[in-house]
């Protein structure tokens, strides 16, 4: 082959026409146009003082073919003449593969093109005396075999007018039909408004159809402060989520992502290269209304929405890729419907260029799902049973706290007593999103969960359907204050009929006292007393508050049954009879509770001190025995050591070092008495999982010789690395050790004891099981 010959591969100019042979749906089209008057506000953000706008018009049903036309326009500051040449030249990007909407600098022309057959671009700066107008003929630009677009300058009336207006038409025929279909705007005006929801809100650009406001597609969730607890842990209905990745070179020519050291792409060679710092953040959370196909996790990417309310992330793969994607959610009910939403921004990963999907195979990708959901199954018995660890990821504690659909506040699910009310539950979101001020917080939505928790005793007997509606402000007879009359039983300083001053309900009471409580674990659960019927109870050590029942009477405790066979009992943990008289709270809930039984079967002859010992035989406190006590204290000791392994794991050699002679040996001893087979005794020193053999007296001396690794909830929750006094240090660790001291004596030998040694020995097992960081 000859050196110096070559072929022309300009392409020829039909290809601006064929690029409108890509499929685009007509939202689509408008939104690339958009993209790019966005894309210039966020940059050049000089509008003059306006509020940032871009304006669309569509042909009405009254317009013919040949006069129809689709305008755009935007009040951004305009462009030169050399600007305007680029921005309509095919495939030329001035923005690059990142930070801007605008990616491939093929945008305008398929979105034109698909759109008709002509296009004007009209546009000027402040402070020019004229405006550019460039006018895209297709078919001419084709007979001419050149790309060759006339322009003109029109003298301004206004040296201060600015934006851009691009004029489409000869439309395409399937195009103009299309435009005129009767749900074609409406399609529209919901699909934009979605796709562009977080810049209309957060970055207050504004964004009209036919002279129409477009309103931003909000996402109707619960708020943060709704909560709701599994296995003693508080789970809110919104998980934020916010992870910051490596900073690399973003290649601005392909969009690949290149280490810091490099100069050149490693992907297409270029030079193009921009430190650019990668981060995934937003939200899940939970929606007020459950729904077929509404619920889903937005997908962002600078803004503006790539995929919506994807169900992807609902899947389970096997790392291995052998097996088919599992669904895990939604499959507790049985219309299959689900209610988890979320809005993530990923500005680092790449889209396709319909901008309808991320690339899905690159390790970017990946990152976001990890952020996410992590590797193992949502479902704890999937991950159990397959020796994956437990997934404790946003995604799995919602899976947690909300999979289920049951009416009520332990799954945040309006009710009217007898069901759920999903199908109203979507008419109050579509009155949230129509702005109407009763529906913009969820309390309305709170209000129908309690009250299904609490059906009405009125009048109208048990059938009657007067619940919820008439618990909702303007959609039924009863006001709010009538209500809250109801809900809490008042007889004195009852409020005028016509005084709007808002008074607490029991239930916003009682849930006041939770948010502050920590609940007693080994309390919770099912009681089963003969003759007396089943009960599922929680017990509540509420904090910095009195407590008063449903009598407005101020009590140490008292139970409540929001929904049998739920009893829930509140403790007031700062009260006298605790603090300075020395009654166990633990004893007080279970005599309130024994006390409810006893009431609601109308048996005062079983006595009350009967029913306590059965109640406390059915709990799982260890009884006080020295067997029993010198059990917890192993059970506690196991737990330290399990959660102390990962950190041993970091400095093996320093810490077998910090162990006695004996010590090592009783751990080698016990590690041939309990492991299981295949393991290996010098691995086990070499990687740290020795401490899981050690007798406590070493467990005591490796946690007080390094106590910083151990504190700030890596093994217990208590603060110590942000204490800056040596002193304040060392009363850290006294506090710890002494409880931990009792706890090694008993289980490591066992001595005789008196109940007031067993006493304190118990009290010693609470204060380390309250500050393991576990929270099993």
């Amino acid at each position: 082959m000859s050196d110096g010959q070559y072929i022309n591969v300009m392409p020829h100019p039909r290809i601006l026409g064929v690029l409108g042979d890509i499929e685009f749906a007509a939202w689509q089209c408008l939104a690339e146009l958009v993209d790019n008057a966005f894309d210039v506000f966020q940059t050049s953000p000089e509008t003059g003082g306006e509020r940032p706008t871009v304006s669309i018009s569509l042909p009405t049903a009254q317009d013919s073919r040949s006069t129809a036309e689709v305008v755009v326009q935007d009040n951004g500051r305009g462009m030169s003449l050399d600007e305007v040449r680029k921005a309509i030249s095919a495939g030329w990007s001035g923005n690059g593969r990142h930070g801007a909407l605008g990616l491939f600098g093929m945008g305008f022309n398929i979105a034109t093109a698909r759109l008709g057959r002509k296009t004007v671009v009209r546009t000027g700066r402040a402070g020019d005396t004229y405006w550019t107008e460039v006018t895209l003929d297709l078919p001419q630009i084709e007979a001419s075999a050149a790309y060759q677009a006339p322009y003109r300058q029109v003298p301004k009336a206004n040296l201060d007018e600015h934006g851009t207006v691009i004029t489409i038409s000869d439309l395409k025929g399937e195009q103009f039909e299309a435009l005129r279909r009767p749900n074609a705007l409406r399609v529209i005006r919901e699909k934009l408004g979605d796709v562009y929801s977080y810049l209309l809100t957060e970055r207050g650009f504004r964004l009209t159809i036919n002279g129409k406001k477009l309103p931003p597609r909000t996402l109707c969730v619960w708020s943060e402060k709704r909560t709701v607890t599994r296995r003693g842990v508080e789970i809110s209905a919104i998980q934020p989520i916010d992870v910051s990745l490596s900073d690399k070179k973003a290649c601005m020519a392909c969009g690949y992502w290149n280490p810091l050291d490099v100069d050149h792409c490693r992907e297409c060679d270029q030079d193009r290269l921009e430190v650019r710092s990668r981060r995934i953040w937003g939200w899940l959370g939970i929606q007020r209304y459950v729904h077929r196909t509404d619920y889903g996790v937005d997908f962002l990417r600078n803004g503006r929405k790539i995929l919506l309310k994807d169900k992807r992330i609902f899947y389970w793969t096997d790392e291995d890729g052998l097996g088919e994607p599992e669904l895990e959610y939604p499959i507790d009910s049985k219309a299959a419907t689900g209610r988890i939403v979320g809005e993530i921004h990923c500005d680092h990963v790449t889209p396709n260029y319909q901008k309808t999907a991320f690339e899905f195979e690159t390790a970017e990708w990946h990152q976001v799902l990890r952020a996410i959901r992590k590797e193992s199954p949502l479902r704890p018995e999937i991950a159990k049973r397959r020796q994956l660890p437990e997934n404790d990821s946003p995604l799995a504690l919602l899976y947690s706290g909300f999979r289920r659909q049951d009416p009520g506040l332990n799954y945040l699910v309006p009710g009217n007593g007898k069901e759920a009310i999903h199908e109203k539950t979507i008419q109050w979101a579509k009155l949230f999103r129509d702005a109407h001020p009763d529906y913009q917080s969820d309390e309305i939505w709170y209000e129908a969960a309690h009250s299904h928790d609490h059906p009405h005793q009125d009048e109208s007997g048990p059938d009657s359907d007067s619940g919820t509606d008439e618990l909702l402000p303007g959609l039924g007879p009863v006001s709010p204050g009538e209500d809250d009359a109801q809900d809490v039983p008042r007889t004195e300083d009852a409020p005028p009929a016509d005084d709007p001053a808002p008074v607490e309900t029991f239930a916003q009471r009682l849930q006041r006292y939770r948010d502050t409580a920590d609940q007693f674990p080994d309390l919770a659960g099912e009681y089963l007393i003969p003759e007396m019927g089943r009960i599922e109870l929680r017990v509540w050590a509420v904090r910095g508050q009195r407590l008063t029942n449903a009598k407005d009477q101020e009590t140490p405790a008292f139970a409540i049954m929001l929904r049998s066979p739920q009893l829930e009992v509140f403790v007031d943990s700062d009260h006298q009879l605790y603090r300075e008289h020395g009654a166990d709270m633990r004893d007080m809930a279970l005599l309130e509770a024994a006390e409810y039984m006893r009431v609601r079967q109308n048996d005062n002859s079983t006595p009350l001190s009967r029913l306590l010992l059965l109640f406390k035989e059915r709990s799982s406190s260890p009884r006080l025995t020295p067997t029993a006590m010198a059990d917890e204290a192993e059970r506690l000791l196991e737990r330290i050591r399990t959660l102390m392994a990962p950190v041993i794991a970091e400095t093996p050699a320093v810490h077998w070092l910090q162990l006695r002679a004996h010590e090592r040996e009783a751990a080698e001893e016990r590690f041939a008495l309990e492991s299981e087979p295949g393991l290996d005794w010098n691995e086990a020193v070499n990687n740290g999982e020795f401490i899981r053999f050690t007798p406590a007296s070493a467990v005591l001396r490796v946690i007080s010789e390094s106590p910083a690794l151990f504190m700030d909830g890596k093994v217990f929750r208590r603060s110590y690395a942000a204490l800056s006094a040596s002193d304040a240090r060392d009363l850290i660790v006294e506090r710890l050790m002494n409880p931990l001291s009792d706890l090694a004596l008993l289980a490591q030998h066992r001595p005789k004891v008196t109940p007031e040694e067993l006493g304190r020995i118990r009290v010693s097992c609470r204060l380390i099981a309250r500050d393991l960081a576990d929270d099993s």
